[in-house]
This record gives C-alpha cells, sequence and structure tokens, in this order.
C-alpha cells in the first residue's frame, strides 16, 4: 500500500479528492460509473462514497447513476425493490433517502439531488439509452461523466448517439430476453406494460470515443481514493460519438466475434449499404 494511501478512505476524504483532484463543484450534474473495488476501501462501504458525492455536489447538484436491470423471468420489474445489477455503489445510491428511480423495467436510472425529478420523469415512454432518456436530458443540461476506475467502454451515454443518429441496426439486434413486452410495477403497485424499444448494443467498442476525448484534450485524468479516474463533458461526449457515427454508422461496435449482438449488426450495417439507395 502507498504510503500516503490510509487504510480506509473517510468521507471527507473522498470529498476532497472529489473537489480538489477531479473539480467537482457544488451545483454540478454529475453521471456516475464506479468500480467499488478500484477506489479501495472505505470506513462505511459503498455509502460513504455516495455521501462524499453528495457533500461535493451539495443540495443545489444533481447525481445520476445506472440501476439497470435483467429481464425477469416472469417479465416483472418492481420499480421499488428489483436490485441494480451495475454494482453495489449503483445498489447503494438506489435505497437511499431522497433518490429517485427512472421507470424502466431494463435500463432504469437513479438521481438524488435538484434536478433528479425531471431527470428521470418519463422514462418508460422513451427508449433505456435513447432520446429524452435520463443521461440524455441530463448530457443536454450541462452534466459531466465521472468514471471511477472504469473507461468509457463502462459509459452507458454513448448509446445515445445509436438511437439520435438511427444507425442502420437499431431496433434489430437484441440481447436474449430484451425483445418483449416487460411489466412495471410501480410504488402504489400500479402496473404499467413497457414494450421494447430501440435496444442498446454492446459497449466495449467505445473506446474510440475515449481516445478522441483525449485527443482533443477534453478528457481529464484524476485519483479518487486509489482509483483512476476519468472526468469529461457529457455533451463533448456525445458530439464525438456522433461524428464517428456519421463517419461510419459501425464505429461504436466492438470486434469480437463472440459478442451476440455486433456480428449481427455490421451485417445489417452492409446489407442496408448494399440495398437500393443505401
Amino acid at each position: 500500500m502507498p504510503p500516503d494511501q490510509p487504510t480506509a478512505w473517510t468521507c471527507d476524504q473522498l470529498r476532497e479528492h472529489l473537489a480538489d483532484r477531479c473539480g467537482v463543484r457544488p451545483g454540478d450534474i454529475l453521471i456516475l460509473h464506479s468500480s467499488l473495488k478500484a477506489i479501495g476501501r472505505m470506513e462505511g462501504g459503498p455509502e460513504t462514497l455516495v455521501r462524499a458525492l453528495q457533500a461535493a455536489l451539495t443540495d443545489s447538484g444533481t447525481l445520476l447513476a445506472p440501476t439497470y436491470t435483467q429481464p425477469q423471468p416472469d417479465g416483472v420489474f418492481h420499480l421499488d425493490a428489483t436490485p441494480s445489477r451495475t454494482g453495489l455503489v449503483t445498489e447503494t445510491l438506489r435505497r437511499m433517502p431522497g433518490v429517485r428511480r427512472s421507470r424502466h423495467p431494463t435500463h432504469s436510472v437513479s438521481a438524488w439531488g435538484r434536478r433528479a425529478a425531471e431527470f428521470v420523469e418519463g422514462h418508460d415512454r422513451t427508449s433505456g439509452l435513447g432520446v429524452g432518456s435520463p443521461f440524455h436530458k441530463a448530457a443536454l443540461a450541462g452534466a459531466n461523466v465521472l468514471m471511477i476506475g472504469c473507461s468509457l467502454t463502462a459509459c452507458s451515454l454513448v448509446h445515445v448517439t445509436e438511437a439520435a443518429c438511427r444507425v442502420p441496426y437499431l431496433g434489430k439486434v437484441w440481447y436474449p430476453g430484451y425483445d418483449r413486452t416487460l411489466t412495471l410495477v410501480d410504488s402504489s403497485g400500479e402496473r404499467t406494460e413497457v414494450p421494447p424499444r430501440d435496444p442498446p448494443t454492446d459497449s466495449a467498442g467505445f473506446v474510440v470515443v475515449q481516445e478522441e476525448l483525449e485527443r482533443r484534450g477534453e478528457l481529464a485524468r484524476c485519483r479518487l481514493g486509489a482509483a483512476g479516474t476519468l472526468k469529461f463533458s457529457a455533451r463533448a461526449c456525445l458530439d464525438v460519438a456522433t461524428e464517428l457515427l456519421r463517419r461510419d454508422p459501425a464505429a461504436l461496435l466492438c470486434h469480437n466475434p463472440r459478442c451476440p449482438v455486433c456480428p449481427a449488426a455490421r451485417e445489417i450495417i452492409r446489407e442496408s449499404a448494399a440495398a437500393p439507395g443505401g
């Protein structure tokens, strides 16, 4: 262990790192992706990180994080009870007081702070990571993205550009179980049928967005706890990904032949280009 690293990070230490190293300011809008293991041990566990983020943003700021879920065998998503599959930090945030979870059965976003209600509203009426989804709204409102201990291959925001650009494979390639109508059950027990719409594909290819942001000098590197951390403008991320897709509709797809979606997406692009008028 490095000599300047404590046996366990405190909330105050992490808050200082967020402010002094990562440039998080009161009133900021922040989209969070995180690796708990990368940060190192914290006094109080993952709640310490969430509290530090809240303290750095203050009540005038807004914090958003993915609290995604796998489609259940019965097709039912319980807004208040179905746990997040995107890590312990996001599940901790979801359970904390004052946090709102968006009404989407596979790609819900949990948000805390001044603009939380605004960003999560209406998510069941759009696609999980498409135009008008919570991350898209936050990006248009000036959000930054903080990737703690992870790269842009975990940055869900990039998927928004696939929907905005209407790539040829949009809505035509699916992970198993995502191609059916699901049932959302809210706090009052009311049930809402949510049809599948513009599902996101794989994100392993998003490293090209990271490389371009860094080339342009729009990617800041800092350290939070023991974790290497990336910070960048959400709007800049969307702009870069959009430029890449306009040059090549396959720009964001991975090259793994075993990927369950990207090879099929590439074939759809080839067929689209070969079709009359393509």
